[in-house]
């Protein structure tokens, strides 16, 4: 079995390749993704709205990625450009079985992005 870390590496270089479709391979089909506006109840339901974000990311600064067993955390500084000029600090803890991330939980200042969450009449 590979080390949460491992896996979780592999997931975010895949993004930062932008190539989302490898990104995907590392998540399970029932994976569910908590953030900080809303949650997401799959993979592919986390995976169209990280490619739309992924749209305005210009740079995803790495700082660190520690596993320990079934669990991985990354911190990272997300820069965006577009209707958000922002440089987030992004903080995820995930959790990984079989190879594959079943969960994720997000933490950042959500102040820069909350427009694009905001209630639609």
């Amino acid at each position: 079995m590979e080390n949460a870390g491992v896996v979780l590496r592999q997931f975010y270089d895949a993004v930062q390749r932008r190539d989302m479709k490898a990104a995907r391979a590392f998540l399970a089909d029932d994976m569910i993704f908590t953030g900080l506006f809303e949650t997401y109840p799959s993979a592919d339901a986390y995976i169209a709205t990280f490619t739309q974000l992924m749209q305005i990311v210009t740079r995803l600064d790495v700082k660190v990625i520690i596993g320990e067993g079934d669990n991985a955390a990354i911190f990272m500084d997300m820069v965006t450009a577009g209707p958000i000029n922002a440089t987030t600090l992004v903080a995820e803890w995930h959790q990984v079985r079989n190879g594959k991330i079943v969960r994720a939980r997000s933490a950042f200042d959500g102040r820069p992005f909350a427009s694009m969450f905001a209630a639609k009449d």
